[in-house]
């Protein structure tokens, strides 16, 4: 970190912006879960709130939604708003996919850099300042890479650092573009040219190499995307209380890192450097060519294992002799099939949302067969679609990452099935339990079957106030058990798996029996439309959408109903909105 202190003055400015902005983001994590409901407080019907919900935006004002939305964005007569955007860290998966497209060598930030922070479900270091082992572990992880890197340093430089004049100013100023996300100034690359004599003097150009390597990888620059960047003889300034159009650099790197999770590649910065991207023909066209690139294979599925909750699927564990199916082979082919599945539908597939809610076609590989009691077909071929039953699989609630994530060791879990429901699906907020309260599970007894283990819930007044909103939801999953085998018989009973939607719109209000009524009600209901437009805006811009975002909301909200529900169309809507195109990096709330 030397470097840091002693040569990159603009770098130490950023690294203490990211500590006041991130204490002072506004954004609320639910404590109750992974949910979002907490963080923007919304509620999934127009006056009533979810059990135990606020009714309030981050700001404090009133809740917007439906009608009330599009009122709002009337009432701003044209002028352009947006939320405010907090200053953010890279995320874990930002930085491995980057340190890749850089140097083609492995980061491992996965396993090397303390957990993500969450905004609602998704993954955002929005709030929490780096901290002293932070810092300890940006540094080991930059100097690991640079090691890493030097066996390409001819490759990665372009020319021969050692004998070729200008080589270390160009490898530092076409580098620096790239990691930076942005041309280097002056200073910036006076500095480090500096740090490559040095390094050079002490060693070789190899050593010198490394050094810069290391210093560019533990800069803010690189460590924090800088939303408020603008190019040299801008007419925009930050900080500013009016939203400002993104620099072209700025955009480009948005528009990666919501597609990609990575750095820009050189199509993107070459039509930064020339003005292009403010033309919305090229943003949509830059924005459909990354969607088709393999790349946005990992932002797809990334997106749908942080909204299901489903991304830690490899710390799930279960009692064997209950789940004997149950086993690492087991628990890859359930994650591998949720990014397979839902790529076939958006990439592949019409792109509907309700597709994603209710088609009977998996993508098994492995023990996964057994569990969903089918053969594979003859000249099965690993990762093509598989005709599952009908009657018991739709789409990705009863396929067996969900249902095995939400699930205790022993049994399953109304409780926490429903939670994701009512939070991640329909954006409502469930209240965390008093401190009081005990939450022991109900232990397995063959005689009762979880339903009725799970009745005191909704009867006792210190729990039914917040489970009468998630027990009817998660007890419609009850015929698949912990690892999503598909079953009729609970303990010595018969499975009961009736449920109900409450608290929510009037078009999904009503009772159903088991997951695929479920699944096929939420996929033509407003409410479930509704907040994947929001979740899809969380995941874009790691921030939660505020009243400053009437108008992009409600823009977004209409267009993904007039088309069905197609996603790939809402995606393509997220890029070209005022919240995407434009930043206000201080003033009022979120």
């Amino acid at each position: 970190m030397s470097y840091l202190a002693s040569h990159a003055g603009r770098t130490v400015t950023l690294l203490a912006c990211g500590a006041l902005a991130a204490c002072t983001a506004q954004i609320t994590d639910n404590p109750a879960g992974d949910g979002a409901g907490a963080a923007m407080g919304q509620t999934p019907s127009g006056g009533a709130s979810a059990a135990g919900g606020s009714t309030g935006s981050p700001g404090g004002g009133p809740l917007l939604s439906g009608d009330a939305l599009a009122a709002a964005c009337q009432a701003k007569a044209g002028v352009l708003d947006t939320g405010r955007t907090p200053l953010r860290r890279l995320t874990r998966f930002e930085i491995d996919n980057s340190v890749r497209a850089l140097l083609g060598v492995e980061a491992e930030a996965a396993t090397t850099v303390t957990p993500d922070e969450k905004m609602g479900p998704f993954y955002s270091n929005a709030i929490a300042p780096v901290d002293e082992l932070g810092v300890q572990q940006y540094q080991e992880l930059a100097s690991r890479v640079a090691t890493a890197a030097a066996a390409r340093m001819a490759e990665v430089a372009g020319c021969d650092l050692a004998s070729t004049a200008d080589c270390a100013a160009r490898f530092i100023g076409s580098f620096g573009l790239k990691a930076y996300r942005r041309p280097l100034e002056a200073a910036e690359q006076s500095a480090l040219l500096a740090v490559f004599e040095a390094g050079k003097a002490a060693g070789d150009s190899a050593l010198g190499f490394r050094t810069v390597v290391e210093a560019m990888l533990q800069s803010p620059s690189f460590l924090y995307h800088d939303d408020t960047y603008v190019s040299p003889g801008s007419a925009a300034q930050h900080p500013s209380a009016v939203p400002l159009p993104l620099d072209g650099y700025v955009l480009a790197a948005r528009l990666s890192f919501f597609l990609l999770g990575a750095t820009p590649d050189t199509e993107l910065l070459t039509l930064a450097a020339e003005g292009r991207l403010s033309d919305p023909q090229q943003l949509a066209a830059q924005a459909k060519r990354l969607f088709a690139t393999p790349a946005a294979e990992d932002s797809v599925g990334r997106f749908h294992t942080q909204w299901l909750a489903v991304a830690d699927l490899a710390n799930v564990d279960r009692s064997v002799s209950r789940f004997p199916a149950f086993g690492p082979d087991l628990v890859a082919a359930a994650a591998a099939e949720t990014k397979a599945f839902t790529n076939y539908v958006l990439r592949q597939g019409d792109g509907k949302l309700s597709t994603l809610l209710t088609s009977s076609l998996g993508f098994p590989s492995g023990p996964l067969f057994d569990v969903y009691g089918v053969a594979p077909p003859a000249g099965y071929v690993a990762g093509t679609p598989v005709q599952l039953d009908a009657s018991q699989r739709a789409g990705l609630l009863t396929q067996s990452a969900f249902l095995m994530r939400h699930a205790h060791p022993d049994q399953t879990s109304p409780v926490h099935r429903g939670i994701v429901v009512r939070e991640n699906l329909l954006c409502g907020r469930i209240a965390p339990p008093p401190a009081s309260l005990n939450v022991t599970v109900p232990p397995v007894n063959e005689a009762t079957t979880t339903r009725q283990r799970f009745a005191e819930h909704v009867a006792n007044p210190a729990c039914g106030a917040c489970h009468k909103d998630i027990d009817p939801l998660g007890l419609g999953f009850e015929n698949y058990d912990a690892v999503g085998a598909y079953r009729t018989q609970d303990g010595l009973g018969e499975v009961d798996a009736s449920g109900a939607f409450t608290n929510v719109r009037p078009d999904l209000q009503g009772t159903f029996v088991g997951a695929v009524q479920m699944a096929q009600a939420l996929a033509k209901s407003s409410d479930l439309s509704d907040c994947v437009s929001r979740q899809w805006f969380r995941f874009a811009l790691g921030r939660v959408e505020s009243e400053a975002d009437a108008c992009t909301s409600s823009k977004l909200q209409t267009e993904l109903t007039a088309s069905g529900g197609n996603i790939p169309q809402l995606l393509e809507g997220i890029t070209a909105s005022e919240a995407f195109r434009f930043v206000r990096s201080t003033g009022g709330t979120l």
